[in-house]
């Protein structure tokens, strides 16, 4: 039995468990320690890359080449050391969070929770399309609990548009997608090259089409809406699932796909430049939104949305440095985002700021939560010395590569837009007065160490950032 089906077996049995004590008054503790050892085993599995990569664990056999298989390869480890590292932090945060904001509901929080950081991992190691459709679909069905836990009117109604584009999408576009390949290659899998060499263009245009709109996790425009309605979800959802795990999903089988299953038949297609429009549209779009929104977590969603694009685009263009560049932003923006979601939830809970607007001065009464803000605010925007300039450098050299020069453009129209949303948030929190209720309140500590310790993290990596990229580098796709 590999390390990664132990891994699997592992966080299933944990969900029977905590189902089993839901009814425990620290459940959170459990949730905690789960988490926890789940990134321990995604640290051995790294340390143990060499061995595992490219095996193969197959279950079930649905149809010929059709089957609940598992495996591990170099993007899937990017992905499982992010998303297990980043849920354990968060698993941290959500223990005094929730208890601060006085959620009632806990044992679903947790359990769901958990559920779907199994579906996470399950997309993590499937070795074909049919696999990732079955846990894709598991994530989605794990996280509506979540996004309706208030079970308030707002919430409820999210939680419809959540599920009706989500399901809709994957049934209506993914899935018949999934279906096109099969029938014209014989095979799904990513662990073997698929025959794509003589497929007619229009078919190649068709797929990839139905594949981007199929996953609408990845929140390309117009199957975006989901993102900004989630946000009524506690903040630990949206910090982790709906600015990582879930979103990252999206993107992560985006990725394999263009790579491993189009791979170098698609890059000389003229054509493909339609999915760089919609690509682009979606960047700037996705920022001009931004700029109008006051709600603290609106505008992150947004911000969310043409981060994606960014990764999306850099991996559409298949260059070897645009590849590069994606894959390095898979893991900044994760780090970013996280702290700014999480940011914002303390505002909300320690001093009931909810908007851009009543953010004045609070640096005077939260200085590390502002500081962790500023710094994740700056990765957003791709400023140095941070973690975000040195993905968007390297997508810029990529994009220049391809004489790409719309998308060019895009980028630094969008740079100036995230800096137009996220530098008036710095400025209030440091240099206007605070005008704030409850002034007299000081972060609470416990909610404060685990974003601050990603804060720490982001700016380490930064001046650290050599073996990420000579990591990245090794990967196979880029050769």
């Amino acid at each position: 039995m590999t390390l990664y089906l132990t891994h699997l077996i592992f966080l299933t049995l944990s969900l029977v468990i905590l189902y089993i004590l839901r009814h425990k008054s620290n459940i959170s503790r459990y949730h905690n320690f789960i988490s926890l050892f789940s990134f321990v085993i995604s640290l051995s599995i790294f340390l143990k890359r060499d061995l595992l990569l490219g095996t193969k664990v197959q279950l079930i056999e649905v149809f010929d080449k059709v089957s609940i298989t598992f495996y591990l390869d170099e993007i899937g480890i990017i992905f499982l050391l992010v998303s297990n590292f980043l849920w354990f932090l968060t698993s941290l945060y959500a223990s005094r969070y929730l208890v601060l904001n006085d959620y009632n509901n806990q044992n679903i929080f947790y359990i769901f929770f958990l559920f779907a950081m199994l579906a996470t991992n399950g997309i993590i190691y499937s070795e074909n399309l049919f696999t990732i459709f079955i846990f894709y679909e598991i994530l989605t069905l794990s996280t509506y609990p979540l996004v309706t836990l208030k079970k308030n009117e707002d919430s409820l109604k999210s939680g419809k548009k959540y599920l009706f584009i989500l399901l809709g999408t994957s049934v209506i576009f993914l899935l018949p997608a999934i279906i096109v390949t099969y029938s014209v290659t014989g095979s799904i899998s990513f662990s073997e090259p698929i025959p794509f060499s003589g497929v007619s263009e229009i078919i190649l245009i068709i797929t990839m089409l139905l594949f981007i709109f199929g996953t609408a996790k990845s929140a390309v425009m117009p199957f975006h809406k989901w993102l900004p309605s989630a946000m009524v979800a506690p903040t630990p959802v949206s910090a982790l699932l709906h600015a990582v795990a879930v979103v990252k999903s999206g993107v992560y089988i985006l990725t394999k796909i263009f790579l491993l299953i189009y791979g170098a038949s698609v890059s000389s297609m003229t054509s493909m430049q339609v999915f760089v429009v919609v690509i682009c549209f979606t960047i700037v779009a996705s920022s001009v939104i931004a700029l109008r929104q006051d709600s603290i977590k609106l505008r992150l969603a947004y911000s969310t949305i043409g981060q994606l694009s960014y990764i999306l685009l850099g991996i559409i263009i298949l260059a070897p440095l645009s590849i590069l560049a994606a894959l390095l932003h898979f893991i900044f923006h994760a780090f970013g985002k996280i702290v700014l979601f999480l940011s914002a939830g303390i505002f909300a809970t320690n001093f009931k700021v909810k908007n851009v607007s009543e953010m004045d001065g609070l640096a005077t009464i939260a200085p590390l939560t502002c500081f962790s803000m500023t710094v994740g605010a700056l990765i957003m925007i791709g400023l140095p010395p941070t973690i975000g300039f040195i993905s968007k450098w390297y997508l810029l050299l990529g994009l220049s590569s391809s004489e790409e020069y719309l998308a060019i453009s895009v980028i630094i129209i969008s740079t100036l837009l995230n800096a137009g949303y996220y530098l008036p948030m710095i400025y209030k929190v440091y240099f206007n007065d605070c005008t704030n209720a409850n002034s007299k309140i000081r972060e609470d500590i416990f909610l404060v160490t685990p974003v601050f310790l990603v804060t720490l993290i982001g700016i380490m990596m930064f001046f650290l950032s050599t073996p990420i990229v000579s990591f990245v580098q090794q990967i196979g796709y880029m050769q």
